[in-house]
């Protein structure tokens, strides 16, 4: 079977729309935690910052609400990443062809560059199916 570049390309792509998720995953979740602490501190904060009295309009459970909910979006962006940038080291290497069809479907639902990159990927990856063991 002779090898072309189309899994290459397509695993390249994958790893690097997935480190990208990666790095917004984690991002997120810090956002989360900081809207978390910045949600049980805001009573005193205010006294020392007064500007900061304009967040005064969000109760602590709707700062919690925040919380989780970043903390939940973080967490799944976070491992579509590490699926995205497994499969793509998969499809480099040419084995688990479905794994690294997962990955490249897994890196293009979040980012606006992600999203042709993944495109990208699983057109690649599926191009080059029979490269595969």
């Amino acid at each position: 079977m002779e090898r072309t570049w189309k899994p290459t390309a397509g695993g390249v792509l994958s790893i690097i729309s997935g480190v990208l998720e990666i790095i917004i995953g984690v991002a997120i979740i810090f956002w989360g935690s900081l809207m978390a602490i910045l949600g049980e501190s805001l009573p005193y904060l205010s006294d020392i910052w007064p500007e900061l009295g304009d967040l005064a309009i969000l109760t602590p459970g709707e700062f919690g609400m925040i919380t989780a909910t970043a903390l939940i979006v973080g967490i799944v962006i976070l491992v579509f990443g590490i699926i995205a940038l497994v499969g793509g080291i998969h499809s480099i290497k040419r084995k688990r062809w479905g794994l690294a069809l997962a990955g490249a479907i897994l890196s293009f639902p979040f980012l606006p560059l992600g999203g042709i990159l993944g495109l990208l990927a699983v057109i690649f990856i599926s191009l080059g199916k029979g490269e595969f063991e």
